[in-house]
């Protein structure tokens, strides 16, 4: 299995969330599995372009929905599995917008 096809593999209990209500471009990534967290990107259009280094170390805030989970979690695990989700959702995203451009270009 290739690394594209792992980080796949490892996306599928995390959740990309908008409240775009009450709060405008920020972002949230939601790990349903163990241990769960919610990782807070208080400015996306930043997220969007940065690196993973900078990415980990200034822009994800991670928020354990079990405060007690933390001790002992990998958090180093748990970012990188969160920076390849929003990875895989910014490129599905772009594709998804470009197949609805396409269909209405055909119309």
């Amino acid at each position: 299995m290739n690394v594209r096809e792992e980080a796949i593999k490892r996306s599928h209990s995390w959740w990309f969330c908008e409240n775009l209500v009450n709060h405008k471009g920020m972002v949230g990534l939601l790990r349903l599995e163990f241990p769960r967290v919610f990782i807070l990107v208080r400015d996306y259009s930043v997220a969007y372009f940065a690196d993973y280094e900078d990415w980990a170390s200034q822009i994800a805030e991670v928020n354990f929905l079990d405060p007690e989970d933390r001790e002992g979690a990998d958090l180093d695990e748990i970012l990188t599995d969160a920076w390849n989700f929003f990875s895989l959702q910014e490129e599905a995203d772009e594709q998804y917008l470009a197949e609805l451009e396409e269909e209405d270009e055909a119309f």
